[in-house]
């Protein structure tokens, strides 16, 4: 068995025992203990045994162990018997372990030596000493690491000299041994001590892992001058010490640690480098036709080390035109030109080229820096996410998201101009900021900001929901800057009140230019269905319904689809006798995605009533209710006869066949029979009936009966004929 193995089996051996005493079983009733004994005497078979070992773990007292101890032998029984002996609490059974301990051999002296580990008995310490000579290396290293839970001057003494035995296993357990008690000693205070033994470990030939630890502890033990062996670790080519004292770091934590680490970062500052030209998304879309998913962010936030590599499908957006050959359509630029292209459905692109990456040493510290959370420390990272090279600056700003404070603005806002996966995570860390003053700090910057950095700050406001930014936001939507005018716009979508929710749609009415009507019809999009009191929203869209073009009809048809409720239902039932028959297409399409059954009655009534162009969109929209939704089976049924009565094509008639299917009930498979007379629709309708009526109760024989009579008259395929007869015959018993 393998040391780490032993260590594992030990403290699992631990889990278990405690969980017995305080679990399910300790739950129940008391067993008497001399049922359990007598069970453990009798000639029962091993599996109530094992059973009756288990319960003893709980009931048992130093009465169950004389018939426990020869247990201990049973290759079948002994971890049963371990299990019951390392739990009762009494020291009869200290004594049976360390007696089987010096007699058994192979897998079961390991299972033995590991419960003393687990009880941790001093007076074992003696046989141990003797298993660590084992010939069996398996028996040695389980004895190494048990003498390491009990611990104490003898035990540590053994480890001693069996970190100088000849196999690398018993070093190995004999080093993680001395681990133990050098963790108890440190715990216990006793810090002097504990560092000999780490230094000990540390200078042994034990494996790497083994090293490393005691390379942590040994700088924990140091205190204060444990900082010049954390720096020595730094320094070192070993990418495990360096990530040891990394860590080692972030426990110790204070000032002094984070000087350290700041002097080890080395110079910051930016060398002269060749840096590739920047990759900036500008705008990118996903669909077909007039279906289109605005995919530009999550473009954005797929760009790595300023390269995209991306496919055009349906996992950018979901899907936008269901049934279409779609393409994605992307405008980026690259350093100062400008390109546009499309990619096809299922084709993969690839923009931009990789920069050189942040030196990994600096970034790790940079990292540890921001766990620690030193002023110092912060002042760093600050520094860095502005001075130093690329890729650097990248991960110094990702970091400011998380620790950065009020003095953290400028710094990201600066970043955040400069295009690419930089200005990205600068966004974004702008958004993340949580520290004391930093909603001021942006709302101050608004007052003064100008181009880039003043749409950096609109956004900002827009995504942390800053509503004191209205005033500007409102303002700004009619700067004659267009980039700033937009995000203005897009931040009135995330933080205008229901109250000033008119200004919007004002300008959804008269928009700038078409890219401006895009952006208002989004952030009302946006702001509609953020709104508490949607019902007031969607009224306040109605309410220009009058005057409002086709264009933006169809956006307000758009956007109640989103937005639900009643009174955008109602919105939409005004909406779909609208006389232009791209605002009846764009009604129906919204009303066939309606995530609520409400909707049924008003597609139904334009199934029945509304544009021939499309009923039947219409009532493959109530069909679906009726298939997907949380109805009332009765409800449900009522809207399959009702679909049954205005269908005019086999197509829709197969649809509702299939919801019977899914929902047997009596009146369904009625309503399957009736469809036989359909020759288009026999096939359909008879396995239909035939499957309706096999889940059928009992109670519902006779018309069970007479509906598979009426399929075995109309001579369906033989399979499905077959199965009638039986059904038929079923009922007549």
């Amino acid at each position: 068995m393998e040391p780490r193995k032993i260590a594992i089996s030990i403290v699992l051996c631990g889990v278990v025992t405690f969980a017995l005493r305080v679990g399910t079983f300790g739950q129940q009733p008391p067993v008497p203990e001399s049922d359990l004994v007598a069970i453990l005497k009798s000639d029962a078979p091993k599996g109530d045994k094992a059973l009756a070992c288990k319960k003893l773990a709980v009931f048992g007292t130093a009465q169950a162990v004389p018939v426990l101890a020869p247990l201990l032998a049973d290759p079948e029984l002994a971890s049963w018997a371990r299990i019951a002996l390392e739990a009762i609490p009494d020291p009869a059974c200290d004594a049976a372990l360390r007696e089987a301990a010096g007699k058994l051999d192979g897998r079961l002296a390991v299972g033995v030596i590991n419960s003393i580990g687990v009880r941790r008995d001093p007076q074992a310490i003696e046989v141990l000493t003797q298993r660590l000579g084992d010939n069996d290396v398996d028996v040695a290293a389980a004895a190494a690491v048990a003498l390491g839970r009990i611990g104490g001057e003898k035990a540590i003494a053994a480890l001693r000299s069996a970190l100088k035995h000849t196999s690398p296993i018993v070093r190995n357990a004999a080093a993680e041994g001395l681990l133990s008690c050098a963790d108890r000693y440190l715990g216990e205070g006793n810090a002097a001590a504990a560092q000999q033994l780490y230094d000990l470990v540390r200078s042994a030939d034990v494996p790497k892992p083994r090293r490393v630890e005691a390379t942590r502890g040994a700088i924990l033990a140091r205190g204060v001058d444990g900082l010049s062996l954390l720096v020595e670790q730094l320094k070192s080519n070993d990418k495990d010490l360096v990530a040891i004292a990394l860590s080692t770091a972030r426990e110790i934590k204070g000032p002094a640690v984070a000087q350290a680490l700041v002097a080890e970062l080395g110079p910051i500052a930016a060398a002269p480098q060749q840096r590739p030209p920047v990759l900036v998304i500008k705008s990118a879309r996903y669909g077909a036709g007039d279906r289109w998913v605005d995919v530009t962010e999550a473009l954005r936030a797929a760009v790595r080390n300023n390269s995209l590599q991306v496919e055009a499908s349906n996992s950018l957006a979901g899907d936008p035109a269901p049934g279409v050959v779609k393409e994605l359509q992307i405008v980026y630029s690259l350093g100062d030109q400008e390109f546009s292209l499309r990619v096809k459905e299922g084709e993969m692109i690839r923009l931009g080229e990789g920069g050189k990456p942040a030196d990994p040493r600096q970034a790790a510290i940079l990292e540890a820096l921001a766990d620690i959370g030193d002023p110092a420390g912060i002042a760093t990272i600050v520094k860095a996410a502005q001075e130093a090279d690329w890729a650097l600056r990248l991960v110094a700003v990702r970091l400011l998201g998380r620790l950065g404070d009020a003095s953290a603005v400028p710094v990201l806002v600066s970043a955040a101009t400069e295009g690419g996966e930089l200005a990205q995570a600068a966004a974004e860390s702008l958004v993340q900021l949580a520290g004391q003053g930093v909603d001021e700090a942006i709302l101050k910057s608004l007052q003064s900001a100008q181009g880039p950095q003043r749409v950096v700050l609109l956004q900002a406001a827009g995504e942390r929901l800053l509503g004191a930014a209205l005033p500007t936001a409102l303002a700004d939507m009619n700067s004659d800057d267009p980039t700033v005018r937009t995000a203005a716009i897009r931040a009135l979508g995330m933080i205008v009140p229901l109250e000033q929710l008119d200004v919007l749609i004002a300008r959804l009415l008269k928009p700038v230019d078409d890219q401006d009507f895009q952006t208002v019809r989004e952030a009302l999009t946006i702001a509609c269905s953020r709104m508490p009191e949607l019902d007031a929203a969607a009224a306040k869209l109605m309410a220009v319904w009058p005057k409002a073009s086709t264009r933006v009809r169809i956006a307000i048809v758009e956007i109640l689809g989103t937005m639900g409720g009643q009174a955008a239902l109602r919105g939409l039932a005004q909406a779909a006798r609208d006389s232009e028959d791209e605002v009846q297409d764009a009604v129906t399409r919204v009303l066939g995605e309606w995530m609520s059954a409400d909707a049924a009655p008003v597609l139904l009534d334009l199934a029945r009533t509304g544009n021939p162009r499309y009923r039947i969109r219409a009532l493959r929209g109530y069909i679906r209710i009726a298939r997907q939704l949380d109805v009332p089976l009765n409800d449900r049924i009522a809207m399959c006869r009702n679909a049954l009565a205005i269908a005019q094509r086999p197509e829709e008639k197969r649809l509702v066949l299939e919801v019977l299917r899914r929902y047997p009930t009596a009146e369904g498979l009625q309503l399957s029979v009736a469809q036989l007379a359909v020759p288009e629709l026999k096939a359909e309708a008879a396995e239909t009936a035939v499957q309706i009526a096999e889940k059928l109760p009992a109670s519902d024989a006779a018309i069970v009966a007479k509906a598979m009579d009426q399929v075995i008259q109309a001579a369906p395929a033989a399979e499905i004929l077959q199965r009638a007869q039986v059904l038929r015959q079923r009922t007549r018993q």
